[in-house]
């Protein structure tokens, strides 16, 4: 019998995660494949691992984009700084049976039952987390959180494709705002003293950590960003 952690139990305090976790092994009959006619029903944050191991998945639909981004913490080696990062999986496919491809990784949609509660979860195949044993497969618990959740005054920046019209309709420092805030919350440490920089960290919700964040960028992110500044170029001071 093939055992695979699965995680049970978690809990929501304001916009940031805290967690109960409880990784148990449990049996493959266990788990049953979730299959939907609606693709958009698998859009959410996948909760994976436990304490300094865990990782969240965000995955959400643009249009024929998917956007698959997983976010993991780390102790920063010589600083012993707790710090985010954040890596894009690419070319996602999701099929009529759940079925979960990227260059990446893949998996499957399921839903696993306790008693009379149903859970739903996503199982992956080849898992990024490095302290699951080769040869298994790690299964994270669907959040009820909405994956397009963001931070921030221009939250639209990373959750939709922006267009010419609706930016159009900003002031130049509006767009300057929301371009940077993409950056900002991945923790971009912005020029010291300069606007951005006085800015953001008056902005609870930001923490510079990064000098660094254009890996982390989204394909939707690198999008918006070109659209902003089009429309800043020919806005006038």
């Amino acid at each position: 019998m093939k055992h695979i952690t699965f995680l049970l139990f978690f809990s929501i305090t304001s916009s940031l995660f805290t967690q109960n976790i409880i990784p148990e092994d449990i049996s493959e009959d266990q788990i049953k494949p979730w299959e939907s006619k609606s693709l958009t029903a698998y859009e959410g944050f996948y909760k994976f691992g436990d304490s300094e191991f865990e990782s969240d998945l965000r995955l959400f639909m643009v249009d024929s984009l998917i956007i698959g981004q997983v976010m993991q913490g780390y102790w920063e080696e010589g600083t012993e700084e707790w710090k985010w990062k954040y890596s894009n999986l690419t070319n996602i496919k999701i099929n009529s049976e759940g079925k979960f491809t990227s260059d990446q990784t893949s998996g499957q949609f399921v839903t696993y039952k306790e008693g009379s509660e149903t859970s739903k979860g996503l199982k992956i195949e080849i898992p990024w987390n490095s302290w699951v044993i080769d040869g298994t497969y790690e299964i994270g618990y669907k959040l009820p959180i909405s994956p397009r959740s963001f931070r921030g005054t221009y939250p639209q920046a990373s959750s939709k494709r922006l267009t010419i019209e609706e930016l159009n309709k900003l002031s130049k420092s509006q767009l300057q705002i929301m371009r940077n805030e993409i950056f900002a919350r991945y923790g971009y440490i912005f020029k010291p003293n300069g606007k951005m920089d006085t800015y953001f960290k008056k902005i609870q919700w930001y923490n510079a950590q990064h000098k660094n964040v254009t890996s982390f960028l989204t394909a939707l992110e690198k999008y918006n960003i070109k659209q902003i500044q089009k429309v800043e170029a020919k806005k006038a001071n």
